[in-house]
C-alpha cells in the first residue's frame, strides 16, 4: 500500500477543493439547479452527440444519445406571488418548483435557473412528445403543491413551452422554438405547456439562411406583443 506524503495528501485536498468551488460556480445559489454558464457546459456535449446521430443516418448505431430536448418553464404571475406574499415566499416557491422537477427526471438529465423565475429543462434522448409528457407531469405536480409561507397557503401554476433537436439543428434555434412556445402557453391563458411543432411557422422559418440574414439586416425582424422578458434571445446572451 503507498503512503501519501503530507505534501501529497493537501495536493489532494486542494484539488478536491478546487473541483468543489468549479461546481459551485456552475450553480444557482438559490435553487441549487445550474445556472446559465454551467448549463450550456453540461448540455454541449449531448448536444454535439444528438446532432451526429441526426445528421448522419448511415453512422446511427456509433451514437449512443438519439435527441435532445429543451423544456422552459416560467411560473405564472410571479410578480403577483411576490407583491402579495414577499420575495421570501417567491424564493420559496422556486425550490419547491426546482425539487419537483428534479423528481421527475432522471440523473443524466439537467436543469437550470435561467433567471427570475424562468427554469430550463434538458432532456437527454427525449424527442418532442416525451418532452411534452414530462413537461405536463411537471406542470400538474405544481398545479397540486400548496407552498405553506407564515401560516398562509400559496398555490402557483406554470406554463411551459417544449421543442426537440429533431426539428432543428442549432441550439440556439432550439432554445428560440422552446422559447415561441412558451411565449404561445402564457399568451393562451397560463397554466399550460405548448409544442413547438405546434406553432404557426411564419414563412422565414423555411427561407434560406441567407435571406434571413438579409432580413434582419433591413429590419424585417420577427417582433413579438407581450411583456414577457427575454422571449426572443439567443442561448449563448
Amino acid at each position: 500500500m503507498v503512503r501519501l506524503t503530507a505534501e501529497q495528501k493537501r495536493i489532494k485536498e486542494l484539488e478536491k477543493e478546487v473541483i468543489r468551488l468549479q461546481d459551485l460556480a456552475h450553480r444557482d445559489e438559490l435553487t441549487k439547479l445550474y445556472n446559465r454558464h454551467g448549463f450550456k457546459k453540461e448540455s454541449a456535449k449531448f448536444v454535439d452527440e444528438a446532432k451526429g446521430y441526426l445528421k448522419n443516418p448511415s453512422r446511427r448505431k456509433n451514437f449512443l444519445i438519439k435527441n435532445f430536448s429543451l423544456a422552459i418553464f416560467d411560473i405564472d404571475d410571479f410578480k403577483k406571488i411576490n407583491d402579495t406574499y414577499g420575495h421570501q415566499a417567491g424564493d420559496l416557491i422556486l425550490k419547491v418548483l426546482s425539487k419537483t422537477i428534479m423528481g421527475r427526471v432522471r440523473e443524466v438529465d439537467m436543469a437550470a435557473r435561467w433567471g427570475g423565475e424562468e427554469i430550463i429543462l434538458g432532456l437527454v434522448g427525449a424527442d418532442e412528445d416525451q418532452a411534452f409528457n414530462i413537461a405536463e407531469d411537471i406542470r400538474k405536480k405544481a398545479e397540486e403543491t400548496t407552498v405553506v409561507w407564515k401560516r398562509k397557503n400559496i398555490k402557483f401554476t406554470i406554463s411551459g413551452g417544449v421543442a426537440s433537436l429533431n426539428t432543428v439543428r442549432e441550439f440556439d434555434a432550439l432554445f428560440k422554438e422552446a422559447d415561441d412556445a412558451l411565449y404561445k402557453a402564457k399568451k393562451s391563458g397560463k397554466n399550460r405547456i405548448i409544442k413547438s411543432s405546434g406553432l404557426q411557422k411564419p414563412d422565414y422559418c423555411n427561407a434560406p439562411a441567407a435571406a434571413i440574414a438579409a432580413a434582419g439586416k433591413s429590419g424585417g425582424r420577427h417582433k413579438k406583443e407581450g411583456s414577457h422578458s427575454g422571449l426572443v434571445r439567443s442561448l449563448g446572451k
